[in-house]
């Protein structure tokens, strides 16, 4: 068990917090399959359709997400996600426990979809296979 994320199956999802989620930014995986994320800030989420495999970075067990789960993402989870059915979620990220925006400095916008780096200031959206990239990476690619 991953002290680092927490899983509530949707049974056990509360209407207090699906309400809650509501306001939160929704999200879809169009056609990303697979990429790397590290939480550098607590994420709760909501699942509202599909579903991914999670492994953790540190060896952990895979973990599944599916639709109607809530999902705790503690500080310091490193993960790759493997979309197996495309996913709809509602997000928010909380920094002391108060909600904070994707815009506030300090939370990094993406993390690159080659080096698993974090990345806030710049980085590229490849289209095609819905990647971002980071400058360093990307820069590298060029050469």
């Amino acid at each position: 068990m991953n002290d680092l994320i927490t899983i509530t199956p949707a049974s056990e999802v509360t209407e207090e917090y699906k309400t809650e989620a509501k306001a939160w930014t929704k999200w879809d995986s169009k056609k990303r399959k697979t990429f790397p994320y590290n939480y550098t800030a607590e994420e709760r989420v909501l699942v509202l359709s599909g579903s991914a495999i999670l492994t953790p970075k540190d060896g952990g067990d895979p973990l599944t997400i599916e639709a109607g789960n809530a999902v705790t993402f503690h500080k310091g989870f490193q993960c790759k996600w493997k979309i197996t059915k495309r996913m709809q979620k509602h997000y928010a990220i909380f920094a002391n426990d108060e909600e904070v925006d994707d815009d506030d400095e300090g939370v990094p916008q993406i993390t690159c979809d080659v080096c698993s780096e974090d990345c806030m200031e710049e980085s590229y959206f490849v289209e095609t296979d819905e990647s971002d990239i980071c400058v360093k990476c990307y820069t590298k690619d060029k050469d």
